[in-house]
């Protein structure tokens, strides 16, 4: 009876197995290959879809945390070969990942076939107006409005000053420590207040700060799923902007 029992169990495990990551990773396969592509499906690249919803985002979200995005094509490539191109599911999209130079280049100098795209995130966070979401006549044109001041020897002359400040406090704030510190934050830090100043004008140290984190935050929503859910990293980047309005509005 107990031996009995204990197949019942070892059968439900291996069942449960099967299920998970056979038929459940395989449904976002199937749902565009049957229902969406029909016969072109035949002609689609390697790789799998990944899970229902959240696609491949797992493993992309994996390499980026531990700072290290390029094991993720790695990994790609030494499981289904070096043929330059695969399908994924990304960002709540289909998707085709493309890492060869011969490929990028068709890709990225072919505007008839090819337009410029963002995950849904950047869009809902960015604006309907920002230069992510309109054509390519206005990109142009907002592109100059917003890169004149910054332009030529004599707009960039009045930035020289402000510049040299920052980085002089900053070594001077440095070498003061009595304690290591970690290099690349405080130059991160430093060169955020270069940028600030540049955009924004003179501002307290600590409006600075509370800018810099929520800018921290901001930027993570944008490479993450449009999930406007509590600890959601898109739910939060929302929060930044709006506290960001009020930061800025002050």
């Amino acid at each position: 009876m107990e031996l009995d029992f204990l197949w019942w169990i070892v059968a439900a495990l291996l069942g449960s197995y099967v299920f998970i990551f056979w038929f459940v990773k395989r449904v976002n396969e199937w749902y565009y290959h049957l229902g969406k592509l029909g016969e072109t499906a035949c002609h689609l690249p390697p790789r799998d879809m990944g899970w229902p919803f959240l696609g491949n985002m797992l493993p992309l979200f994996k390499t980026l945390r531990s700072c290290t995005p390029n094991t993720f094509i790695y990994s790609i490539v030494s499981r289904y070969g070096k043929t330059g191109i695969y399908k994924a599911h990304m960002f709540g999209s289909p998707s085709i990942i493309v890492c060869t130079p011969e490929i990028c280049r068709r890709v990225l100098t072919n505007d008839e076939h090819f337009t410029i795209g963002y995950p849904k995130s950047v869009y809902l966070l960015s604006g309907r107006r920002s230069l992510h979401a309109i054509s390519n006549v206005e990109h142009r044109r907002l592109r100059r409005l917003i890169g004149s001041p910054i332009k030529g020897h004599e707009a960039l002359t009045m930035y020289i000053k402000p510049t040299d400040d920052i980085v002089i406090n900053s070594l001077d704030e440095w070498a003061s420590l009595n304690e290591p510190f970690e290099f690349y934050t405080e130059i991160k830090r430093a060169t955020f207040k270069i940028k600030t100043q540049l955009c924004m004008g003179s501002i307290k140290d600590s409006t600075l700060w509370t800018i810099q984190n929520l800018h921290a935050d901001y930027r993570k929503g944008l490479m993450s799923m449009a999930i406007n859910i509590p600890r959601f990293a898109f739910h939060k980047a929302l929060k930044c902007v709006h506290e960001y309005m009020e930061t800025y509005s002050c």
